[in-house]
């Protein structure tokens, strides 16, 4: 595989020690300077290093306690959230309440300027969210006094969100960096190296001036000599990486015969910078996909949408609702109520097999087939076996085939003939009794029928009729139990005395917290129907 290759690896053809131990030999008049020289490089970079390390341990303590911080938060906000329904004053807890800030989890954190502070958040609603501020101010304390150290939060592109103060941007900096938990923000400490420098370099000043006095104008022009030729191979990179920088992404780096290590970090340059071009091309390609399943999945809610009424239809003595709840996924559920012209009343609720905009449009095309059999002939069985046929032609080939409960509601004698084709059945609570409304089928475009079972019942006032896909039955919790009959069955009847409306959406609500936020994969439909007289 391409991606698995060995990179060949570069190392230097010598030692950078040696070479500064044969310059010492040569330039015998300097041995000193170049003693003094060395101790203040090595004790310098020491002073660097040590810096650096207390910068880590710095942020990873910073990091630490800000993410700590946000966890209570959180945990805090999640326990007192449902405390405040109705619009209880929050404020009495440091808690308050926000508009609900777009493309954000149930659990965020903003960065405030305003008010100088992280906000940790949780979603109370789909509208308000409940946060805690905690103030920046609190995490820049006890920094180190002998330099000043720069604090600031950095976003997952590395842009400050907030800073304590302000560095020039030509300053060389010493930066720490340590992500915040959970969450996209990190804390960054920044040093300027030249503080350090400016702190370090003052005990080094008398050895200096008298090094320079006395040996500096024998070796002065031999140091600057060797010190510009071997510099080259680094001045040769830096021109390289600034062009790289400025956009010629063909740039390389050349090796130079007097390079030696410098030859080998820009070999590894020149290799980082082929490998990120690759890496680049590859994230457009994946980006370009994410949009095109981004615009197929639009057009299937736009078109699994359309599938619903725009209006239920009023009929005298009976009180109508639906409840419709989708899922993240495109589906094929839809609900229908389709007026005959002899006044009787087509009653849909299907299920199509599969997810996506394949299923959507099988769903389209079977309500439009049972909408124009419907308004031709008023038999049932006969109606839903045409309806099979039809529907056959299409979904046989693809292996699509539709779950369905279909009823004929006349309202002039109330009488209700309805037959199931493989879908749950429809719930008829008469007083405190329940009755299943369920007839013997297999799904349509499953394979072809000859006859289909159908059967009457005559609705009385009272009696509530409720319709409803598997996605209410087969709603499951974190734990992957299933909500099932026996939930739907007794919620109905602890709500009978509601109206339709009101039983739709409580039979929503309660599938919402029985899940506990678990992802469900199809949708939520329901018909309730109430006969009122």
């Amino acid at each position: 595989m391409k991606d698995s290759k060995i990179t060949k690896k570069h190392h230097p053809t010598g030692s950078f020690a040696r070479r500064i131990l044969a310059i010492s030999i040569l330039l015998l008049v300097i041995p000193l300077f170049l003693q003094s020289l060395f101790l203040y490089k090595q004790e310098y970079d020491q002073k660097l290093s040590d810096v650096e390390g207390d910068l880590k341990l710095l942020a990873n303590e910073r990091a630490h306690l800000i993410d700590e911080t946000i966890q209570m938060d959180w945990d805090f906000l999640e326990a007192e959230q449902g405390k405040f329904e109705g619009g209880r004053d929050v404020k009495r807890l440091y808690i308050q309440r926000i508009p609900l800030p777009q493309n954000v989890s149930n659990r965020f954190v903003m960065v405030s300027r305003n008010r100088d502070a992280i906000l940790a958040g949780v979603a109370e609603s789909s509208t308000s969210a409940l946060v805690i501020a905690i103030p920046l101010t609190g995490i820049a304390r006890d920094l180190p006094r002998a330099y000043p150290v720069r604090i600031s939060l950095v976003d997952n592109k590395g842009r400050s969100l907030w800073e304590n103060r302000k560095f020039s941007d030509s300053s060389d900096l010493l930066t720490a960096t340590d992500p915040i938990g959970e969450t996209k923000l990190s804390v960054q400490l920044q040093v300027e190296k030249s503080r350090i420098q400016g702190l370090h370099i003052q005990s080094y000043y008398f050895r200096f001036a008298t090094l320079v006095f006395f040996v500096g104008v024998f070796g002065g022009g031999a140091v600057y000599f060797f010190t510009r030729r071997i510099g080259k191979p680094l001045k040769d990179l830096c021109r390289t990486m600034e062009r790289v920088s400025g956009g010629a992404a063909h740039a390389r780096y050349t090796p130079d015969r007097m390079g030696f290590e410098i030859n080998a970090l820009g070999l590894q340059f020149n290799e980082t910078l082929d490998s990120l071009l690759h890496h680049a091309q590859e994230a457009e390609r994946e980006r370009l996909i994410r949009e095109r399943l981004a615009g197929e999945l639009r057009i299937g809610h736009e078109i699994q949408a359309s599938l619903l009424p725009l209006h239920i239809p009023g009929l005298p003595g009976v009180d109508i609702a639906a409840g419709y709840f989708a899922s993240k996924e495109v589906n094929g559920d839809f609900y229908d109520l389709f007026r005959l012209e002899d006044g009787q009343i087509l009653i849909a609720m299907c299920d199509t097999a599969g997810k996506g905009i394949s299923a959507c449009l099988f769903s389209l095309g079977l309500r439009s087939i049972l909408r124009s059999l419907a308004s031709v002939g008023s038999d049932l069985s006969e109606l839903v076996r045409k309806a099979n046929d039809l529907y056959l032609i299409d979904a046989h080939e693809s292996s699509m085939f539709s779950t369905v409960w279909l009823g004929l509601y006349n309202p002039a004698t109330q009488k209700l003939a309805y037959c199931s084709q493989g879908h749950p059945p429809a719930v008829l609570l008469r007083g405190s009794r329940i009755e299943e409304l369920w007839t013997p089928g297999i799904a349509l475009g499953a394979q072809k029928v000859d006859l289909i079972e159908t059967k009457e019942v005559t609705l009385k006032p009272g009696d509530l009729l409720v319709m409803y896909t598997d996605g209410i039955i087969e709603a499951h919790d974190p734990d992957n139990e299933l909500f099932g009959k026996e939930r739907l069955y007794e919620l109905i009847q602890r709500k009978k005395n509601a109206t339709s409306q009101q039983i739709a959406d409580r039979i929503i609500e309660d599938v919402h917290l029985f899940s506990q936020g678990a992802p469900q994969h199809d949708d939520i439909t329901l018909l309730v129907f109430r006969i009122i007289s």
